[in-house]
């Protein structure tokens, strides 16, 4: 009777009065239902295969027999549309009938019901497939049959819901209701619904369940996140939004109730989010990382992104992705890539730094070829990210400022233990050279991205916890990292005008610490000495060498905090002494940096220096002969500019205090060959600077002394040490003062005249004699020009002395040594050149000297001959003969400085009291025309330095020439016109022609005034017009042209 009354009230709820179905309903309210008599009402539904539709209804009633009264009642409500219409209303009933006693037992009947609701093969008939009959509903509403199912489909769903969530107090559940339970055939219904919000009841049916029977649904996981990930590309409504929002805070707490492992829960949700429309994406996985936290799971997204693009055909290996389009062009259009930065954008960089160091802690716990790949992507990903704009502005607001500084240290320490890790498993991980530089490249471009981004403590901070790292390859980067920074910060102008550029105002923190930066840059100072003092030589050379040349950095980046460096100089002086080459060199650069800071500072440890300097610079002297390879060459030559460096600094900040150690010093500086004749320019030229600077900071009266006392050793190291000795002493001359001329002229002048004297003495170690001469008389002419008339008449009278004393020498004229005229003769000229009109009226002690070159230079030298013939007559012909044209070639260089001095005397003689009066002319008339005659010598052409007959020849016509011109008087032109017309009747073509060109002179710079010696001149030039030698026919038809043009009349008649 229960049933049937049952099926009669729920009969009763379609009726289209509406007072009767209200009515009805009350009633249902009001009775005790038992879940049998539900279940009993479902039976004849549920043992149906299907329900055919169109077949009964619609047509006229038939007679029934006895037989099909007594079945009335099943078939009014369980075939064709009838079952639909009894189905709405009673789920409506079993949906607010909340109070039926053990409502579980009716989960087994409702998802047999549900499956059959879900199944293509229920309905049947051709009313379903033209979906053209319309059936009362529950309500009174005609609704079409598709409609009705949807309806009983989603009340159904409705129930089941409502039904499972009031289990929540019963667990745990029986285990009939858990197999009750089908998860796989709920997966089923939401992958077949038709509609989304069918497919909505469905994923809120799962969310209950999770919350009672969570293991039945882990099992299917996949497939359910796959089917949310399907009804994403259609439902994109709010409510949508919140069922499948709901599904997962549901699934998630259980998953890691259970696992706890959010990675593999992240790896199956980045399986199906290719199968999720892209505008859902995002939203999908933040929600999922809001409940997953994103501090812990925003890093493994990213790694399993990145995993996940590596993965991808044409990845597979670094040798794939150079094959396949550049980089950025394929990040571009990649989603994996793109969606990772648009996750990271949905937060602060709070978020996403710490996710960026757990990123590469992750990728770098197993460095193999395919999460090398992932690390380039990871690399670049971060590069993009520290440039971004909005990154730039949080910097500049200084919000959440100490947060961010401490991840930027952490982000850094991870990503130089990387490289580290990177270059350690460099042959273990098998990747073309070219692509394992591309990634080196990146991850240096992140660094520097990175300190950029810090502030100067942060930054000290960072360096000081990778010096702590137990590897001390990571340490040995680190401070090749320092290095670099403090070198390069703030050297790069910004390449983009107008655009927003990361740490645009970090210029200024780093060229003045504050109190925090300051105190962390000491303490790092500290940890960089105790490097350089624990640090074994023989196992940590590289180590040692990267801390002490930071200190150099450092010193040279922040000379203002001298406070830090005054601990630092003690420990890097005492390791100059090391046995390697390299750490010393290395200590000396930095020691010189020290110095430059500290100054005066500096002062306590200058004997520990200087001690280890010339100890230093002794041993590459023994070594220098010895033959190396080309890696020791090169460490020595580091060492040798290294000993300049402290040096340099020495001596530009200690300068006052080194008069103890001046005399190494320049002993160093002036004997060292690698730094005098050393094959590296550099070299050589950084040693000039160091002596140029060592003449300018020393006094006087303090490097006088140790540079004169070396000139032995000097002449014994040779000629190029001389040479730098004279132009030291140059330098000092050149700034002494007017006290110190006054008290140093003397000793230096004779000095001077010491080191001319090198030509006599025939040195072996001097090869170059002339550039040694070079650099003394230019010392000498330095002294002059500072000293006054009464100071250098008397030195210059020494010098006359010391030209002609007699002295022994291979070559002398007479007991005059020829060696020394030369010599002197070469000052002459130099000083002339110098002091123009103010030297001339000296040319009157060289008057006598002068003719005597000029004219007995020839017999003295067959004097001398036949004197060497007499002391060694047992000695061969081939001997003499060599003496004989060694003695020629110097009679004729010396003939030459006469003539040169004499030209530069006439020249700058226009005072009123002139030298060239009509007795020093007929003095030196003779003598000087006489040069046209003499014969050159025959092998002259052997010596290079020795003025050539060319050279002698010009020299001869301006002399003579500017003979006449200072002359001024036609009195003294004639007699020298005819000396010189004479020489053209000459049997020698040098002779002549030489003569010509004098006449040549004279007419050109006599001009008209030459005229009145036409008469004299003429005849001479009319037997040179017969000449038979063309050259001289040719020049003395050029003259008579001039001198026609010059006159005005034709010569033709007197020639």
């Amino acid at each position: 009777m229960q049933e049937c009354l049952f099926r009669q009230l729920v009969l009763l709820c379609r009726h289209a009065n509406g007072d009767i179905h209200e009515a009805t309903r009350e009633a249902l309210l009001r009775l005790n239902i038992s879940c049998s008599t539900v279940v009993q009402t479902l039976v004849p539904i549920l043992e149906q295969e299907g329900l055919v539709i169109g077949t009964a209804c619609g047509k006229k009633k038939m007679k029934s027999t006895e037989h099909q009264k007594s079945n009335l009642h099943v078939d009014v409500y369980s075939k064709g549309e009838n079952a639909l219409t009894f189905l709405s209303s009673l789920l409506d009933i079993l949906l607010i009938k909340k109070d039926i006693a053990d409502r579980e037992s009716l989960l087994g009947p409702l998802f047999k019901l549900l499956g059959k609701v879900f199944s293509n093969d229920w309905l049947q008939g051709g009313g379903l497939a033209k979906d053209e009959k319309w059936i009362q509903a529950s309500s009174g509403i005609s609704q079409t049959i598709s409609s009705t199912l949807i309806f009983i489909q989603q009340t159904l769903l409705i129930v089941l819901e409502d039904i499972i969530a009031s289990l929540v107090y019963a667990i745990p559940l029986k285990d009939d209701i858990v197999k009750i339970i089908d998860i796989k055939m709920l997966v089923e219904c939401a992958r077949t619904a038709k509609d989304g919000v069918t497919r909505n009841h469905v994923f809120s049916l799962l969310s209950s369940i999770v919350k009672v029977v969570p293991d039945k649904l882990l099992e299917h996981i996949l497939d359910i996140l796959s089917v949310i990930g399907e009804s994403t590309v259609t439902q994109n409504d709010s409510h949508s939004q919140r069922v499948f929002e709901d599904l997962i805070s549901a699934i998630v707490p259980c998953w890691l109730t259970k696992t706890d492992n959010k990675e593999k829960l992240l790896q199956i949700f980045v399986n199906v989010l290719p199968e999720v429309a892209e505008h859902r994406r995002l939203s999908l996985v933040v929600y999922l990382l809001r409940i997953l936290g994103e501090s812990d799971s925003l890093a493994s997204l990213l790694v399993l992104l990145f995993r996940t693009l590596v993965s991808k055909r044409g990845l597979s290996s670094p040798d794939d992705l150079h094959t396949s389009d550049s980089f950025t062009s394929f990040a571009q259009r990649e989603w994996e890539y793109v969606f990772a930065m648009q996750v990271c954008e949905q937060y602060s960089c709070i978020v996403w730094l710490p996710s960026l160091v757990m990123l590469l802690q992750q990728i770098g716990r197993n460095l193999n070829q395919d999460t090398f790949v992932e690390l380039q992507f990871a690399m670049k990903f971060i590069l993009q990210k520290l440039q971004d704009p909005e990154f730039a502005f949080k910097l500049d607001s200084k919000e959440d400022s100490d947060n961010i500084q401490r991840k930027l240290e952490e982000l850094m320490e991870q990503v130089v233990s990387l490289l580290q890790n990177v270059d350690t498993r460099r042959k273990q991980i098998s990747v073309p050279i070219a692509f394992m530089k591309e990634v080196k490249e990146c991850m240096h471009s992140v660094l520097r991205a990175i300190t950029t981004a810090m502030i100067p403590s942060a930054y000290f901070r960072g360096i000081m916890n990778l010096l702590s790292n137990a590897d001390a390859n990571v340490r040995k980067k680190a401070l090749g990292l320092l290095c670099e920074t403090v070198k390069d910060h703030g050297s790069v102008k910004s390449k983009h005008k107008g655009r927003r550029e990361l740490g645009s105002n970090s210029s200024g923190r780093w060229l003045h610490l504050d109190e925090s930066a300051f105190e962390s840059f000491r303490t790092m100072c500290l940890e960089v000495v105790m490097l350089v003092d624990n640090s074994n030589e023989e196992s940590n050379t590289s180590l040692k060498l990267a801390a002490v040349s930071t200190l150099e950095a450092l010193a040279n980046r922040f000379p203002s905090y001298y406070s830090v460096f005054d601990t630092c100089l003690a420990s890097v002086t005492n390791s100059i002494s090391s046995r390697n080459l390299a750490i010393s060199s290395s200590c000396l650069r930095s020691t010189g940096a020290l110095i430059n800071v500290l100054g005066p500072k500096a002062l306590v440890e200058l004997p520990r220096i200087m001690e280890n300097v010339v100890k230093k610079s002794r041993e590459i002297s023994v070594c220098i002969d010895v033959k190396n390879n080309t890696e020791d060459s090169s460490v020595k030559e580091s060492l040798m500019a290294s000993i300049l460096i402290t040096l340099e600094a020495v001596i530009d900040k200690l300068g006052g205090f080194l008069n103890p150690y001046l005399g190494d010093i320049t002993k160093l500086l002036v004997l060292h060959p690698e730094y005098v004749v050393g094959s590296d320019l550099k070299l050589k030229v950084k040693a000039d600077a160091v002596r140029r600077l060592l003449t300018e900071k020393i006094p006087v009266r303090l490097a006088l002394p140790p540079l004169m006392k070396i000139y032995s050793d000097a002449v014994d190291a040779g000629d190029s040490s001389l040479v730098i000795a004279f132009e030291m002493l140059g330098n000092i001359v050149g700034r002494m003062d007017r006290s110190s001329v006054g008290g140093f002229h003397g000793k230096i002048f004779d000095h001077c005249l010491l080191a001319l004297d090198v030509r006599r003495q025939h040195c072996v170690s001097v090869q170059n004699i002339d550039i040694v001469e070079k650099s003394v008389i230019g010392t000498m002419i330095a002294l002059t020009m500072k000293l006054t008339e009464t100071m250098f008449r008397p030195l210059f009278v020494r010098s006359i002395e010391w030209a002609e004393s007699d002295v022994e020498d291979t070559v002398s004229m007479g007991s005059k040594s020829l060696n020394r005229a030369i010599t002197f003769y070469g000052l002459v000229n130099k000083l002339a050149e110098s002091h123009r009109s103010l030297f001339v009226p000296y040319f009157k002690y060289l008057l006598e000297g002068c003719v005597r070159h000029l004219t007995d230079a020839g017999d003295a030298k067959t004097a001398n001959l036949t004197r060497k013939k007499k002391k060694a007559r047992m000695q061969e012909v081939g001997t003499d003969l060599k003496e004989q044209n060694n003695s020629s070639v110097k009679i004729w260089q010396l003939r030459a400085l006469v003539v040169s001095s004499l030209h530069k005397c006439f020249l700058y003689d226009t005072g009123n009291l002139k030298f060239l009066d009509s007795s020093n002319f007929q003095a030196l008339l003779k003598p000087i025309v006489t040069q046209l005659v003499v014969e050159p010598p025959a092998d002259l052409e052997e010596h290079l330095n020795v003025p050539s007959v060319k050279e002698v020849d010009d020299l001869v016509v301006v002399c003579i020439g500017q003979m006449a011109v200072t002359a001024g008087t036609d009195l003294l032109w004639k007699p020298l016109n005819h000396e010189v017309l004479m020489q053209t009747r000459s049997e020698k073509v040098r002779s002549r022609i030489l003569g010509l060109r004098i006449v040549k002179y004279f007419l050109e710079n006599l001009k008209e005034e030459y005229l009145v010696l036409l008469a004299e001149t003429i005849p001479f030039l009319g037997e040179l017009l017969e000449d038979v030698e063309l050259p001289v026919k040719s020049l003395a038809q050029d003259i008579v042209k001039e001198m026609e043009s010059m006159s005005g009349e034709s010569l033709r008649q007197y020639l």
